[in-house]
């Protein structure tokens, strides 16, 4: 009887012991670990106010250590290379972005993971183009440097998808294809608020371009995109 007691015990004692070395969570208020961000995977690394990132640009273009302090607002500011300086908060909800309106950084703990609407391409955007002010829209979903979704008309019908993987040039960009129209790149500007459609060679007679949906309007390359 005291045998069987004495092993209940010991099943118990273990069993409370692996509860307690399952994954350590990471508080919402570090930046420390892996993140899946708009434009390449961060390792963040944090030692009371300092901040490094180690940043492994899509496309292989951007690959940078960076660093920052984290102010008494809880406020990061960072400086880098590609995008000069920049300051991050942190949502307590496991994402981060940045604060300026011109400029989008934005990204959620993990690797190769899903970027919520509104961070890179993730989304709903309403297209237009200098021959018709209705063309559609498209939803788009970015996990890691891919981009999938579908395109739809003005009935909201969706006629075709598209895939592509996010890289450099000019700014960063979805380089891609489509399942009707062949090759397809999204050039997005750099607030994240709109981008231009490029079909196959370059060809865009049409200034065929898409906005974030609940934005007025957003600046491209060279004039304004308006739904």
């Amino acid at each position: 009887m005291k045998t069987r007691f004495m092993l209940g015990y010991l099943i118990l004692t273990l069993s409370t012991s692996l509860i307690g070395c399952g994954p350590a969570v990471l508080p919402s208020n570090t930046f420390a670990g892996t993140w899946t961000t708009n434009l390449g995977i961060v390792n963040f690394v944090q030692s009371g106010d300092k901040v490094t990132g180690i940043i492994d640009g899509y496309g292989g273009f951007w690959n940078e250590t960076f660093s920052g302090t984290i102010s008494k607002n809880g406020e990061t500011v960072f400086d880098t290379e590609l995008l000069g300086g920049f300051t991050l908060v942190l949502d307590g909800q496991g994402a981060f972005k940045s604060i300026s309106p011109d400029l989008s950084f934005c990204g959620v703990r993990g690797a190769d993971a899903e970027l919520p609407a509104g961070c890179g391409f993730s989304g709903k955007w309403i297209a237009t183009s200098g021959f018709d002010a209705n063309e559609g829209y498209l939803i788009l979903t970015q996990t890691g440097g891919n981009v999938t979704g579908g395109i739809y008309n003005s009935l909201g019908e969706k006629y075709q998808t598209f895939n592509g993987t996010v890289d450099w040039g000019k700014g960063w960009r979805a380089n891609g294809t489509t399942s009707l129209n062949g090759d397809l790149s999204l050039w997005i500007n750099a607030s994240e608020t709109g981008f231009e459609l490029i079909y196959g060679d370059g060809g865009n007679p049409q200034k065929l371009c898409a906005i974030r949906d609940g934005i007025s309007s957003a600046y491209l390359s060279s004039y304004y995109c308006e739904p």
